[in-house]
């Protein structure tokens, strides 16, 4: 039994976080003793559970929201000390540090009690946050990365793109960690569990169903996609996810008879309500400066239900799905070039053609069985 004990520090709740769970539960299976120390900012789950031998504490004394802005300065830094006081009593060997906003945490263990150091960023944090922060905030951002990722002992990025910005930047080996999916979580899906989700839906056996499932962020192109539905009114449209765009996702679906906002999908029925689907839509916006190096789960998951994508050329998404030929790539994005898309797509041998494309990809390398394996191999060099 591997007595490695592995602290991973988060800014969200874990409800859970995939990329994390994905991460966890592997190390976990493999011997580790995984504790995610993670920010409940609006108490909203249990202070302390096991979920699949994984432990997790949330701290929930620094409530706040999300997408406050600049107002986040005065909250952060509290959740890190918090964050700093907790670790130093669980004395972890490795520190896994997801995403920017908890590398400081991370550094402070390692140059107290001496561990070992993993930064994971799941994307390109600084362009992230330029959507919700001011210029000068994000010049500080740059700023304290570059400082702190020196400190780091191994390095992870979820983007091919950012891992060799970063190699590049920082003269040093940056290891891709994709988004890829556990295939057996799709494969165990049946028929009949299809067929509730499709009846749960009202949809009949041949309407034709287009879905977005994700986080509703700035970055995310969703509003063109409500705006194509009205020239399809015989394809039902479909958004489920929660985040700062939720207010406008609801005021555009009330006038469109043939979409419909669905809320929070949780995540052990992400690989039904793929499979539910026909098309899986996903683009970004092209002005936000971090699309290059986004690489989103819903690649993988579609890729693992045997869908075709509906996207944009950015990116790891487009680059993938443009060698795969798993879905067709728009520019610009707009309800009319979404619109030309469905057209192409309503033909049901063009989505097997490209779904079957997908899958076969994401047998042949694009799956977590494969890429768990460059984890652990970093995870067993670090002790």
């Amino acid at each position: 039994m591997n007595s490695t004990h592995i602290l991973m520090i988060l800014a969200n709740p874990y409800r859970p976080d995939l990329r994390v769970k994905r991460e966890a539960t592997t190390l976990v299976n493999n011997g580790y003793k995984v504790t995610i120390l993670c920010w409940d900012r609006q108490i909203e789950f249990a202070p302390r559970e096991i979920m699949d031998g994984i432990h997790i504490e949330r701290i929930q004394s620094i409530a706040t929201r999300y997408g406050a802005g600049p107002k986040q300065i005065f909250h952060t830094p509290r959740f890190w000390n918090k964050a700093i006081h907790r670790g130093l009593e669980l004395k972890p060997q490795i520190v896994h540090c997801h995403d920017l906003d908890t590398l400081y945490v991370g550094v402070e263990l390692k140059r107290k009690l001496g561990c070992k150091l993993v930064y994971d960023a799941h994307e390109d944090y600084p362009a992230l946050m330029s959507l919700y922060l001011p210029g000068f905030m994000i010049k500080m951002l740059n700023f304290l990365e570059s400082r702190l990722i020196k400190q780091a002992d191994e390095i992870f990025t979820a983007s091919f793109a950012y891992a060799e910005k970063l190699s590049t930047q920082e003269k040093r080996n940056i290891i891709p960690i994709p988004n890829a999916q556990d295939l057996n979580l799709f494969d165990a899906v049946t028929p009949e569990q299809i067929a509730a989700m499709r009846a749960n839906l009202n949809l009949a056996e041949n309407d034709l169903a287009i879905g977005y499932i994700g986080g509703l962020s700035r970055n995310r192109q969703l509003i063109p996609m409500i705006q194509a539905a009205p020239q399809s009114p015989d394809i039902r449209f479909f958004l489920w996810g929660e985040g700062h765009q939720k207010n406008a996702v609801e005021a555009a679906v009330q006038n469109c008879r043939n979409v419909f906002y669905k809320g929070w999908l949780p995540p052990e029925q992400v690989p039904v309500a793929m499979q539910a689907l026909d098309i899986i839509y996903y683009c970004l916006r092209e002005d936000y400066p971090g699309a290059l190096f986004n690489a989103p789960n819903t690649l993988g998951h579609a890729m693992a239900a045997g869908r075709p994508l509906l996207a944009n050329k950015v990116g790891d998404l487009g680059q993938i799905i443009n060698n795969a030929k798993c879905g067709i790539l728009i520019d610009p994005v707009s309800s009319e070039t979404i619109h030309a898309a469905l057209q192409m797509l309503r033909d049901p041998k063009v989505r097997q053609e490209m779904g079957s494309a997908g899958r076969i990809q994401a047998k042949a390398e694009f799956n977590w069985e494969s890429i768990s394996q460059t984890l652990l191999k970093v995870y067993r060099s670090l002790t």
